[in-house]
């Protein structure tokens, strides 16, 4: 078992996290954002619209703007549960969220460790994770701290599982910094440990499907096709420029190879030269 496996899909459907209760936030203000609750009775999850039956009391915390920031959707509850049945052991955790996936992985570890920058988000979510330890005989820490910071520092302790979740969308836009964190978590990793990253399958594919469309342009146009793509994006740009200039004056023929090569590259690019 790899380390980290690329192909793990964390939307990969089953109906298992419905019969998991799960320990919500109080709706509520608080500080800069609000929590609000309401009911589902259909949802998209992973791009599939399923029926909810009885409907889904659920929360979303909300900015001060109007921006829904984080919620317990069905879809995040399927893919921290997903996230959860993959984890073992000593568990590492870097965002803490609505504290989804540290109530679903309790079962499975032997100690979790959260990592959460946001002290507001500490305030109103910690409570409730320690609620739910009251029928688990597990250590459980949260320290404020950045995920980056902490993982740059010197190991201190190895761990058998890291679960990261500190990007707010799912956006290919983000895989250089989270290739990044992956990079860096690795030497916190213990022998036959393994890294899980919410979302990455799916912001590959979503990669690819960039990569493709972009290929299918004439290859003299692609440049001015991505700025035009790409205009209020500059990190799209940055990541896609290396597609572009790889494929230079190239027509493709073979859409697996071009798009197998936009995979690896995306797996292994992390900005940084």
């Amino acid at each position: 078992m790899p380390a980290f496996d690329p192909d793990f899909d964390d939307c990969t459907w089953t109906d298992a996290w419905t019969h998991i209760p799960i320990i919500q936030v109080n709706p509520g203000v608080y500080d800069s954002f609000a929590v609000k609750s309401w009911q589902m009775s259909e949802a998209d999850i992973c791009d599939h619209r399923v029926a909810l039956s009885p409907p889904l009391e659920v929360r979303g915390l909300i900015t001060s703007d109007g921006k829904l920031w984080m919620s317990d959707v069905p879809q995040e509850r399927l893919m921290m549960f997903n996230n959860a049945e993959a984890s073992s052991g000593r568990v590492l955790v870097g965002g803490l969220g609505l504290g989804l996936y540290p109530q679903y992985v309790m079962p499975l570890a032997e100690s979790i460790t959260i990592i959460e920058a946001n002290p507001a988000i500490c305030r109103v979510v910690e409570p409730v994770v320690h609620i739910a330890t009251n029928s688990h005989d597990i250590p459980i820490q949260i320290e404020i701290a950045d995920i980056h910071q902490y993982l740059s520092a010197p190991q201190s302790t190895l761990y058998d599982t890291i679960f990261l979740d500190t990007w707010d969308t799912l956006d290919a836009a983000h895989l250089p910094l989270i290739n990044h964190l992956r990079d860096l978590a690795m030497a916190h990793l213990a022998p036959n440990g393994c890294i899980l990253l919410w979302g990455y399958a799916w912001m590959l594919r979503l990669f690819q499907d960039a990569c493709r469309r972009l290929l299918e342009v004439p290859p003299a146009d692609r440049i001015r096709w991505l700025e035009i793509l790409t205009r209020q994006r500059a990190n799209v740009q940055r990541m896609l420029l290396p597609v572009v200039e790889h494929f230079d004056g190239q027509a493709i023929d073979d859409d697996d190879v071009a798009l197998g090569w936009c995979r690896e590259f995306a797996i292994n690019y992390t900005g940084q030269n």
